[in-house]
């Protein structure tokens, strides 16, 4: 279904476990077997050194390994980093195009394994690259009109979590973001963004078996 080369699927066999942290699960993402003809050239060095310092997630390889290369570029997609090199970008784009396929391959091992740490990470990842947003910033940010200083803003009030957004009128959200001629055009922003209402109802059936029924409803 998701085209795994062999090698890849052998690597994850070996190293996946339940509790892998974000550090560990990109490293493995970066030993994909997808990458094996990507390396690092003596031009892209400094400009790799440069962005691992600007990426979230420390890379404890050397910058100058393929598999920190890979990760890297990975994080600074994410990131929306501007790249220099013609051919850092053209290896970006490839890394990139890998990355969903691969993630979501990651996601139905974790899931088929009943591992619920992994399984809920692995899917951050699949969404994180999907958006390019980081699950730490802003959803605004998947809306192209949001200006970046607003959605810095907004991620500084990490006080407030985001489904406490919608509860909010017009004049506190102008308020919360210093900016009250905001409050309205913000409040749009906010009710335009998925959420469901859910309820759930669970009954033991047996010692190993439970019944869950779900009610999803739409609310915006």
């Amino acid at each position: 279904q998701y085209y795994i080369s062999p090698s890849s699927m052998s690597t994850y066999s070996r190293h996946l476990r339940p509790n892998l942290s974000d550090i560990e699960l990109l490293r493995l993402f970066s030993l994909s077997g997808e990458f094996a003809h990507i390396t690092v050239r003596d031009d892209e060095k400094l400009e790799l050194v440069k962005l691992s310092s600007r990426v979230p997630i420390p890379v404890k390889e050397s910058p100058s390994e393929p598999s920190a290369k890979i990760n890297i570029l990975l994080q600074a997609y994410i990131s929306r980093l501007k790249l220099e090199g013609f051919a850092l970008c053209a290896d970006m784009a490839f890394v990139q195009q890998s990355a969903a396929r691969l993630l979501r391959a990651l996601f139905e091992i974790a899931l088929r394994r009943h591992w619920a740490s992994l399984t809920r990470l692995t899917l951050d990842f699949a969404n994180m690259i999907q958006h390019r947003v980081w699950r730490s910033q802003s959803p605004l940010r998947q809306i192209a009109s949001v200006p970046e200083v607003v959605a810095k803003k907004l991620e500084r009030k990490s006080d407030l979590e985001w489904s406490r957004y919608a509860d909010l009128t017009p004049s506190d959200l102008g308020e919360l973001m210093g900016v009250p001629k905001m409050g309205r055009t913000l409040y749009k922003l906010v009710h335009q963004m998925p959420k469901l209402e859910l309820n759930a109802v669970v009954q033991p059936l047996t010692r190993s078996l439970l019944r869950v029924e779900l009610t999803l409803v739409p609310d915006f």
